[in-house]
């Protein structure tokens, strides 16, 4: 719901493209319940209202509020809901609280009956006090009524958008107590393809009291002047999961890829110090939980202050053991030992959930790694059935768990080794083995599309719908399977080019095989096919995003020229050979057919 403004009556002539189009009406086929917060147009430095004396940026809307947005809230024509806001330097929305849920098709009368209202007096011939007025009246009248009710049965606070731009562009979520210290942030990434992010209501309102007034504020990272973005629903919602789907984000949270159990009274009942490794008892729905999820390709730690041998001995006792990588038990911040899982794992710490009994540890560990999201012992139930971990099962997420292990066997077969880093990784036997997507490999592409951020060249998260109408196209859709000595990598690469152009469009990789030179022989491979298609170089699309740090570095450790137009485009001569990829050998029928 947009607050009224003397004078809003521009729209947004603008075409969505289907997929956008599909992506908004879905949503709105899923809500079930929501809430109506007005939105309005604010100054991410505001210092009202010596400012509109003294701002050199202040520019003044019809009813002299300083405009933030080139146009207001801009109605995209022809579609229910959808509003474009052009940035000005300085602009966010900003909404506030409290409010209550209603049924959908409430709320959706509602908002219909608060546009035809704010239409008219947009057209409506007034004089200026009395326009003013209304208006004011009118939004106060509408927080009131919007107030009534709570959140008790809201999951989620969701925002779905489109940069019609056509670039990307990083938001900040915060919500903000009016009278009292909590603050909750979270992230979002929007880009040219339709995006939504959803929150679990249940995280903000651990931080920020929900049932007294607050703010929720949206706003651009770095300079918003310029940016082009079309909104639909910024709303607290209740969902009807069954019809979602597309991918549920494609920025803020990053995807739960560990788990970091405590063990007395979370993982099991009991404690080692009272009851010894023989009287402590797992309990049943956290067993179920950590099985789970090992098929579904999570991998799960532990951090716990107890001694290490009997939490070990107790661990084994229970058969649990090996469902846990590089376990730590000790005496020392739990925060600490989450930063060693992480970096043993090679991942991030938003990547990260930990469970544990005591507020006083889920406290310190909020302190100390503020990116990990932290939950009590008493939520384990319900989790099976949490978005955070609604992930495919396939061979490759069964087998997770156990590539971690050969990984660290690995590393520390390199640790132990007298020889050089290459000639460890000639002894690794690396084979690489490429082969064109078919329909087996849709779930795997689709899980690796979402789950791969370091390696994502563009940042993109591609739906099942989109992996499966890459079946059979005139790009090249091309799957990278890998083996060592060691073990099985399984399906740890996709790849989309365009062979006569010579663009390489999309690319995801697993950091399990990074800095193994696997890299380097998949583009010597589709440098010969570029070549044998009659291309005239080696282009590849890449997209900076906050975490595809590693991307860029690949690709500048390969040899790739940064783009000298803004098409992103990095650039290589075709036929300049890749340093070490003779390092890691093709399958059998690849290395024929090269």
């Amino acid at each position: 719901m947009i607050e009224t403004v003397i004078g809003d009556g521009a729209r947004a002539d603008l075409r969505l493209p289907e997929a956008v189009a599909a992506g908004f009406a879905e949503l709105a086929a899923a809500v079930t319940a929501r809430s109506s917060i007005v939105w309005g147009e604010h100054c991410s430095e505001c210092a009202y209202p010596t400012c509109y004396a003294s701002c050199a940026f202040y520019t003044p809307r019809a009813d002299l509020h300083c405009r933030r947005f080139e146009a207001g809230f801009e109605p995209v024509a022809g579609a229910q809901g959808l509003h474009r806001v052009r940035f000005r330097k300085w602009g966010k929305l900003e909404g506030g609280g409290p409010v209550g849920m209603n049924a959908v098709d409430f709320a959706d009368a509602a908002e219909r009956s608060a546009v035809a209202a704010r239409q008219r007096m947009a057209q409506a011939p007034l004089p200026y006090a009395l326009d003013r007025s209304l208006s004011w009246r009118a939004n106060e009248r509408r927080r009131k009524e919007v107030a009534l009710g709570s959140l008790a049965d809201a999951e989620s606070f969701v925002i779905e958008a489109w940069a019609s731009d056509g670039r990307t562009h990083q938001l900040t979520v915060t919500f903000l107590e009016v009278d009292g210290p909590g603050l909750f942030q979270a992230s979002a990434q929007v880009t040219p393809a339709y995006g939504r992010v959803l929150v679990r209501v249940a995280e903000i309102a651990a931080r920020v009291p929900l049932d007294r007034p607050f703010l929720v504020q949206i706003e651009p990272v770095g300079e918003a002047a310029g940016r082009e973005i079309v909104f639909g629903l910024c709303d607290f919602v209740r969902l009807d999961a069954s019809r979602l789907a597309t991918a549920v984000a494609t920025g803020g949270e990053a995807p739960v890829k560990v788990v970091v159990w405590d063990l007395d009274e979370t993982l099991w009942t009991g404690t080692l110090a009272e009851d010894g490794p023989e009287g402590v008892t797992p309990r049943p729905e956290a067993v179920a939980l950590v099985r789970a999820l090992d098929e579904r390709g999570v991998l799960q730690s532990v951090a716990s202050k107890n001694d290490e041998a009997e939490a070990l001995a107790a661990l084994a006792r229970h058969g649990l053991a090996e469902m846990f990588l590089h376990p730590q038990v000790g005496w020392g911040p739990k925060s600490d030992s989450l930063k060693r899982i992480a970096a043993a794992l090679d991942l991030g710490l938003d990547s990260v959930v930990f469970l544990d009994d005591q507020p006083f540890e889920r406290g310190e560990v909020q302190a100390g790694c503020p990116a990990v999201r932290t939950l009590a012992h008493t939520e384990v139930a319900g989790l099976i059935g949490h978005r955070w971990f609604d992930l495919p099962v396939t061979p490759e997420s069964r087998s997770r768990r156990q590539m971690y292990r050969a990984e660290a066997v690995r590393a520390q077969t390199l640790k132990t080794t007298d020889s050089d880093y290459l000639a460890f990784l000639r002894g690794c036997e690396i084979v690489l083995d490429a082969r064109p997507l078919n329909a087996a490999d849709v779930e795997r592409v689709y899980e690796l599309s979402q789950r791969t951020n370091q390696l994502n060249f563009n940042g993109t998260k591609l739906s099942r719908e989109q992996v499966t109408g890459l079946l059979g196209g005139e790009r090249l859709a091309l799957t990278l399977r890998c083996t060592d000595r060691f073990g099985d990598y399984g399906l740890i690469g996709f790849m989309v080019a365009d062979l006569r152009a010579g663009l390489l469009e999309e690319v995801f990789m697993s950091c399990r095989v990074q800095r193994k030179r696997v890299e380097h022989a998949a583009l010597a491979l589709l440098a010969g096919r570029m070549r044998a298609a009659g291309a005239a170089s080696f282009d590849v699309r890449f997209r900076r995003t906050e975490r595809n740090g590693a991307g860029l570095r690949m690709l500048e450790d390969l040899g790739f020229a940064p783009p000298t137009a803004e098409d992103g485009v990095w650039s290589r001569p075709l036929g300049r050979p890749f340093d070490d990829a003779e390092v890691v050998r093709l399958a059998p029928a690849l290395a024929q057919a090269a």
